[in-house]
């Protein structure tokens, strides 16, 4: 079977691979969709914080296999599986810090990214496999882990209705930040990016209040709609806008940090500011799973059209395609990999 990896070159290949064994107690997953996160380009191309082998982690498909003592799932049963599974019972998750676990490890075998891949047992057991019904696609599956991550960095935040939001960076994952913004009932949501397609898409899909990123007058353009900016979420690796948050954001707001930097970022900023401002800062990584399931009600119920942001889709045999869809920004939002093998 084939399956996408990372090469010496700084790009991938599609190689032949050996078929997983799939154990008593695993499944086999055709893959059907996957999309390509941002985390996936520093994989490939950057100097990821969070390096990984593994490419692909949104993901849907179809059971091709399983296990005897697999009893919950049938063959040929739609699915979507995360690939992160907590035990829920160490001293991070119950302090609510799932994402910290010694077991929030990447689990598929070889990865998201290949034509089928293994899920084991403890991502099984641990409810990291859902079925999804007929009426739900799998390119819209594949989007529930992105919004899942979303989602708990809201959990994370303390707002009130009709309150202030600016999210810097509005692809894929800025644009759920927006979504979600206006599905929590915020007044104003400012759309910032320097992408002429996505302020556009921004304003066509009624998102928000489109803003150019590198226009000096930004802040005068947000007074005329709101004195406070009561929050502001980073949605970019460009982590320069960390000092334009805190001169935007408002006395005792908060800044969410989402965007992945670099691998040994460095900022130099005002401390004092931060201080006197009493600006809450509040990072945010991936997704547990009541994330997870609460991501897939909202999918499912249509309560956010998560549809409207894939705007390529494009077989793994073309992957070098894809991936340079998803790197040129360039009239793209979303780009998912297919597999009609």
């Amino acid at each position: 079977m084939k399956c996408v990896r990372k090469n010496q070159a700084s790009g991938v290949s599609l190689i032949d691979v050996t078929e997983p064994v799939c154990g008593d107690n695993d499944v086999l997953i055709k893959m059907k969709s996957c999309g390509i996160c941002g985390s996936d380009l520093g994989n490939i191309f950057g100097d990821s914080c969070r390096p990984s082998s593994k490419l692909g982690h949104e993901v849907a498909g179809i059971i091709v296999k399983k296990g005897s003592n697999v009893k919950e799932f049938d063959l040929n049963d739609r699915v979507f599986v995360h690939h992160h599974s907590p035990c829920d019972n160490c001293h991070y998750c119950k302090h609510g810090n799932q994402t910290m676990c010694e077991k929030y490890i990447e689990c598929l075998e070889p990865c998201g990214m290949s034509e089928k891949f293994l899920v084991p047992e403890w991502n099984i057991r641990h409810e990291s496999l859902i079925k999804i019904p007929d009426a739900m696609s799998f390119e819209e599956a594949s989007l529930i882990e992105p919004l899942a991550c979303c989602i708990r960095a809201w959990k994370k935040l303390s707002f009130s209705k009709n309150d202030s939001v600016l999210v810097f960076g509005v692809g894929p994952i800025g644009v759920m930040h927006a979504m979600l913004a206006k599905h929590y009932g915020f007044g104003k949501i400012f759309c910032v990016d320097v992408n002429e397609f996505r302020l556009n898409f921004c304003k066509e899909a009624n998102i928000g209040i489109p803003l150019k990123g590198d226009e000096s007058d930004i802040s005068e353009k947000i007074s005329t709609h709101t004195s406070d900016l009561d929050l502001i979420i980073i949605a970019t690796s460009q982590t320069e806008v960390f000092h334009n948050a805190i001169n935007l954001v408002r006395k005792g707001g908060t800044i969410l940090l989402f965007g992945e930097p670099s691998k040994e970022c460095n900022l130099k900023t005002n401390l004092s500011e931060i201080y006197s401002k009493e600006i809450s800062i509040i990072p945010s990584y991936a997704a547990s799973t009541n994330e997870i399931r609460e991501s897939f009600e909202i999918i499912n119920n249509k309560s956010i059209n998560v549809r409207q942001l894939v705007t390529h889709k494009v077989p793994i045999q073309d992957i070098t395609k894809a991936l340079n869809y998803a790197r040129s920004k360039d009239g793209v939002m979303k780009v998912i990999i297919t597999n009609e093998s």
